[in-house]
């Protein structure tokens, strides 16, 4: 089981069973599960509260995701660049994008995104090495991923194309779009608290800068 451990954000202590830091409303998805499917009702929350002054981000594995992005299934992977050469990480999908990291997730850092738009076709394929992996085509091109759970990672995949996950949800006009600009009332003490955590050292100036550049939709 995951310890209390320190948000991202603000870096107040939180219980990672609860997805959430009650200081600053920030979700934190962490698993050291092997395949994970994050909850429903927290992908519903999610999903209400995003791009608003209420969530100042939705990190996972401690890194902040793209703007209205959230968050669906994860667990370890092997990306196999060709038949020889695989590479150990982690498979993230979300509900725009599917992702694969040999270090951490972190938005145009990480090894492998796949737009979930350019996918053509989704397989579960058997190999001599292991019993099975998750191929995925995308712009004429096929990506393999030993996985756990192979079956259920496509489902996963073909409901998240399909819009069956949060098609009932707040949805933001692209993969990786700017926060909508909050009325000034609502955003005021938001910067105001956030200035005084940067003054006072919790949070960088750039965690600073970026947090403010949500908040004013910039």
């Amino acid at each position: 089981m995951l310890k209390s451990l320190t948000c991202p954000n603000c870096s107040a202590a939180y219980d990672p069973a609860s997805y959430k830091c009650d200081y600053c409303g920030s979700f934190i998805v962490s698993t050291d599960q092997k395949q994970f499917n994050v909850p429903q009702n927290v992908v519903s929350e999610m999903a209400a509260k995003r791009n608003t002054a209420a969530c100042p981000g939705i990190y996972v594995f401690g890194s902040l995701l793209g703007q209205g992005e959230i968050p669906l299934r994860m667990g370890a992977a092997n990306y196999y660049k060709n038949a020889l050469v695989g590479v150990g990480g982690k498979l993230l999908l979300t509900e725009f994008n599917l992702y694969f990291s040999s270090h951490t997730f972190m938005q145009g850092k990480t090894d492998l995104c796949i737009p979930l738009k350019e996918i053509t076709e989704v397989n579960l394929e058997l190999n001599l090495v292991v019993s099975q992996h998750v191929s995925v085509t995308a712009g004429g091109k096929k990506h393999r991923f030993v996985v756990f759970g192979g079956q259920e990672w496509i489902d996963k995949i073909e409901q998240a194309r399909r819009g069956g996950i949060t098609a009932a949800m707040p949805q933001p006009n692209a993969a990786f779009p700017q926060a909508q600009a909050a009325p000034a009332g609502d955003y005021t003490d938001e910067l105001v608290r956030l200035k005084k955590l940067c003054d006072a050292g919790v949070i960088t100036p750039e965690e600073f800068a970026l947090k403010k550049r949500q908040l004013l939709g910039l």
